[in-house]
């Protein structure tokens, strides 16, 4: 038989027997091979399962191409036509002694998922085989050689193995989380569970548990919720899957315990169910904690809503206002609804704080993460109606973080404080009155000193004259017209160091509320002649031309007394600010009121003293400028204003004054 004839055949093997140089070998050319040794090996070629020969007392090696895959990397082609032993010395030790069974004692082997590890791939791997040494006899009927019928089977031992640690690992991971398991076969109804779950249920042991049994277990209200869930999965909806959470009765009177119950539904070919596999893990401890999460997430809700602070939760960089209270919303917004914050900007949604200083504020807290505190700062915001509201606020932005300690957003507090300012502020000003009362006070001191120390220096001095002149010459010294002048000068500082002393009572009076107006039908146009006609000597003497236009006839009720004592004001002060310049008096009707004004052409007054002129102790000029004690205006102001008529003044510096007074009857 030619080699061409011995190794027939396309495959790869086939291929590298015919072009090997057999002679090389011990076993010589192919020519002289016994005719055993070609059957086998024609057999070899042609089979398409794994198959591994060797040959003669060196064992010479032969195997075909379903073989070859199984050497990985290394030793295919070289094994061929090798020495066993030189070819596997890694292995020798384990398959030298079974191929020596075989090849003196023709004891075949067969070995099922053995663990032969091999070099190959350039390292030794393990390597699982199921295979069986089998005796090859040559012509002479002797043992000629071990043929191997094997398959390779590593592939799904490590298989089975990595499933077993899988469900190794998957039973420690039950076992650790507590959670009991069952499963029930659809076909023959056969259910079964593990201890756990019997105790889940509040069954005595695993053989008491069923469906029927462990529904009865289930919580009234939640009992219908599971079957249906039940059925769903066996309906094949969500593929199977089975999830819900619900509780059980364990033990009467005790609080039912909460159950996780998770499955899944195998089906077979024809969509039919087969198998429910399901777990059911105890979650009690964490369903009471999601309560009590609630509930507390209630209180502080309820609390956030109701403090009497305004409280505000914004969240990102651009601070977006996700919480805002009843409180906040009254203070900033009020009449505006939360929806008109709830989801914007600070930016967006108060847009007239911009140039305020808060948006800045916001900015610097997030970037920081430093809290900032307020106190008493100004804002004007917008109302519901559209007018602008200036306030004052207490406030504080504190940064918010997440659970990873990233600033996630900003909490502000704020109070508002505008009625604590006002009230500073009107005491300040409060404050500021007094010290100016007590300047005013001081100086009206100072001023009433020297005003009431002028009579009565006077008075002092012609006294003590008259005594000298007296001593000297007897009553000889006062002739007729001597003693009568010295009487009216006398009278005269009577009169003025009387008037002092009236205005003083007066405000007095004043400040007190005591000061009475007595009305009585009164002629007021003959009591203004009669008032400026008793004043014509300190005209006359003062260089002032009366000039008079009194309307005749106006009569009303008055106090006349009161009403002398005003006119006596003006006149006074247009003799003291206007002397050697004309005066001009002035009573006219209008209408049902009466006016009467006193023009002089003096040296007037500014506007910005117009006001004061009629404030207790204020002058528009200096004391050393002009005398008096600053209360005549004053108290003029306070008797008109007691017939329920006005008074004003109008004046510019270097035009004169005219003040002027309207009454009208009640």
């Amino acid at each position: 038989m030619t080699v061409e004839e011995l190794f027939s055949g396309d495959g790869e093997m086939a291929a590298r027997m015919r072009a090997k140089d057999w002679s090389a070998t011990t076993l010589g050319p192919v020519e002289g091979w016994p005719v055993s040794l070609r059957t086998i090996v024609r057999v070899l070629l042609h089979s398409r399962h794994p198959m591994f020969l060797w040959w003669g007392p060196e064992l010479i090696q032969f195997y075909n191409d379903a073989y070859v895959p199984s050497f990985g990397r290394g030793k295919h082609p070289a094994a061929l036509g090798l020495q066993g032993r030189v070819s596997w010395p890694e292995i020798w030790p384990i398959i030298g002694p079974q191929i020596n069974d075989v090849m003196r004692e023709g004891k075949a082997s067969w070995n099922e998922d053995q663990l032969v590890p091999i070099f190959r791939n350039g390292r030794i791997e393990d390597v699982y085989w199921t295979y069986g040494y089998s005796p090859v006899f040559d012509d002479a009927g002797k043992i000629g050689g071990t043929l191997v019928v094997c398959t390779e089977t590593t592939g799904r031992i490590l298989s089975e193995q990595s499933l077993r640690r899988s469900e190794e690992r998957l039973r420690r991971v039950v076992e650790a989380s507590g959670a009991g398991t069952w499963e029930l076969d659809l076909t023959t109804g056969q259910l079964e569970a593990d201890a756990r779950m019997a105790a889940l249920f509040g069954l005595p042991e695993a053989a008491g548990f069923s469906l029927p049994r462990a529904l009865e277990r289930v919580h009234p209200e939640d009992r219908e919720r599971m079957r249906a869930t039940i059925d769903a999965a066996l309906a094949g909806e969500q593929q199977g899957r089975y999830l819900v959470e619900h509780r059980v009765d364990v033990l009467p009177g005790a609080p039912p315990r909460w159950v996780e119950a998770r499955g899944q539904v195998c089906f077979d070919g024809a969509g039919k169910a087969t198998r429910f596999v399901a777990t059911a893990l105890d979650i009690s401890e964490r369903k009471w904690a999601e309560e009590e999460g609630r509930r507390a997430r209630q209180e502080l809700h309820s609390f956030l809503m109701q403090a009497p602070l305004g409280i505000a939760i914004l969240s990102g960089p651009n601070h977006v206002y996700t919480f805002a209270n009843p409180s906040f919303m009254s203070m900033l917004f009020g009449g505006r609804p939360v929806t008109d914050l709830l989801n914007k900007s600070v930016r967006e949604a108060l847009p007239e704080l911009e140039g305020q200083g808060y948006h800045e504020i916001l900015d610097g807290v997030y970037q920081t993460g430093k809290s900032f505190m307020g106190a008493k700062l100004r804002a004007s915001i917008v109302q519901a109606d559209g007018t602008e509201r200036e306030m004052f606020v207490n406030f504080t932005y504190q940064a918010k973080r997440n659970p990873a300690g990233q600033i996630d957003g900003i909490l502000a507090v704020i109070y508002e404080v505008t009625d604590q300012v006002n009230e500073q502020k009107e005491i300040e000003l409060l404050a500021e009155n007094l010290r100016a009362a007590i300047v005013s006070r001081d100086t009206f001191l100072g001023v009433a000193s020297h005003e009431l120390n002028t009579p009565l220096t006077t008075l002092k001095l012609q006294t003590q004259m008259s005594q000298r002149a007296l001593a000297r010459q007897g009553f000889t010294a006062f002739p007729p017209g001597r003693f009568e002048k010295l009487l009216d000068t006398t009278l005269l500082q009577v009169e003025r160091l009387g008037r002092l002393v009236n205005d003083m009572l007066d405000v007095s009076r004043i400040s007190t509320g005591k000061l009475t107006v007595m009305l009585a039908q009164t002629n007021l146009s003959a009591l203004v002649s009669e008032v400026l006609e008793r004043f014509a000597p300190q005209f006359d003497a003062a260089g002032c031309r009366l000039a008079l236009d009194i309307e005749d006839g106006i009569a009303l009720p008055l106090d006349a007394a009161r009403i002398e004592q005003v006119l006596t004001n003006f006149i006074i002060n247009a003799l003291k600010y206007a002397p050697g310049k004309p005066v001009h008096a002035k009573l006219e009707r209008r209408g049902r009121r009466a006016r009467f004004s006193l023009r002089d052409e003096g040296i007037g007054i500014p506007p910005e003293h117009h006001e004061r002129i009629f404030v207790r102790f204020e002058r528009a000029t200096s004391a050393s400028e002009a005398s008096g004690l600053g209360l005549g205006l004053y108290i003029s102001k306070q008797i008109i204003q007691g017939h329920g008529g006005t008074i004003a003044v109008e004046s510019a510096p270097d035009r004169g004054s005219t003040f002027s007074f309207e009454l009208r009857p009640e």
